[in-house]
């Protein structure tokens, strides 16, 4: 009921860089995936740890998501940034990585590291950190 807070989760994607983008596939897909093994070996392994979401930290990332902007009529309204709430998630929740730089250093983490990372990359995060996260149709089933 209570999350220790350091709690982290592993999320491990593969990757390789295809012209200007990035493949990316969670763990399992890859796994599962028809790739020989010499095309798997031309794919790096990334492992990010991700703080697990407690509810005070699910509010920070969901109020700091939140733009003030006049309506209409001059009044103030809130409308949900879903750029924002992506880059929170990111920001807040990756915990650490095994990241490396072009010259082959330990790569920090930081809200600068993140914001560079490549879209796919990015995305692939989020992604795979809220299959480890959530229920999946199986699991409700339970």
């Amino acid at each position: 009921m209570f999350i220790e807070e350091n709690s982290t989760v592993d999320v491990v994607l593969l990757y390789k860089r295809v012209g200007m983008h990035y493949l990316v596939f969670g763990e399992k897909n890859f796994n599962d995936s028809n790739f020989t093994d010499e095309e798997k070996e031309k794919f790096k392994k990334l492992t990010v740890k991700m703080k697990q979401l407690t509810w005070g930290l699910h509010n920070e990332i969901q109020e700091g998501s939140v733009d003030t902007e006049m309506d209409d009529n001059g009044g103030q309204q809130r409308v949900f940034n879903h750029k924002k709430y992506k880059e929170l998630r990111l920001t807040k929740l990756i915990h650490s990585w095994d990241a490396k730089t072009e010259d082959d250093s330990k790569a920090k983490v930081s809200e600068r590291a993140i914001k560079s990372l490549a879209p796919e990359v990015a995305e692939s995060i989020l992604n795979l950190y809220d299959e480890v996260m959530y229920m999946s149709e199986e699991d409700e089933k339970k």
